[in-house]
């Protein structure tokens, strides 16, 4: 019985790994059409520049459209690098920042170059946020009045009073007041 419990969940293992698969196989390929997409319009917008540029070297004045398309293309190259770098986060691969080689996560150096490849930062862990005792710091679960570890009352906690400012204090006066306030130049 036991062999079929633990064939049972070798099964169940594999076929959530082959759908968590397929779910990155399909937004890659996703993420490729779009990118196919991006890259045909801006090698569209590189020709019609072409175009522009030869017009002005020809003598017509078609500036505004240059500086146009100009805007565009920078737009249209953000919109390629993000969805590569969208694509390769699916795929699970990064790039060489020396020659934009494609890597697995794992890879130290760059097979292609071989620079060694930075280190992605530690993801943090998510943190749960909730009361906690306020004399142990044992964390509340559920609606408990009292601590389980070491028995102290879970108080309300009181709203945040808000800071009223404080009014400034007079000034000193009378005859026992030395001024010490500078004299004036040239009073």
């Amino acid at each position: 019985m036991d062999f079929f419990k633990e064939f049972s969940k070798q099964v169940s293992s594999v076929a959530r790994t082959v759908t968590e698969k397929s779910k990155e196989g399909a937004e890659a390929s996703r993420l490729n059409g779009e990118l196919r997409a991006a890259q045909e319009a801006l090698s569209e917008l590189y020709r019609r520049y072409g175009v522009v540029c030869y017009d002005m070297g020809q003598g017509q004045d078609a500036r505004k459209e240059a500086e146009a398309l100009v805007v565009r293309i920078r737009a249209a190259l953000l919109q390629v690098e993000e969805l590569t770098a969208q694509r390769d986060a699916a795929r699970e691969v990064r790039r060489c920042p020396a020659c934009g080689m494609a890597h697995s996560v794992q890879a130290r150096y760059c097979s292609a170059c071989g620079k060694k490849l930075p280190e992605d930062a530690p993801k943090p862990e998510p943190v749960e946020l909730g009361e906690y005792c306020p004399a142990c710091g044992a964390a509340r679960e559920g609606d408990e009045a009292a601590c389980p570890v070491c028995g102290a009352l879970f108080e309300a906690q009181p709203a945040p009073a808000e800071e009223t400012p404080a009014e400034p204090a007079p000034a000193p006066s009378g005859p026992d007041v030395e001024d010490r306030t500078p004299p004036r130049r040239g009073a």
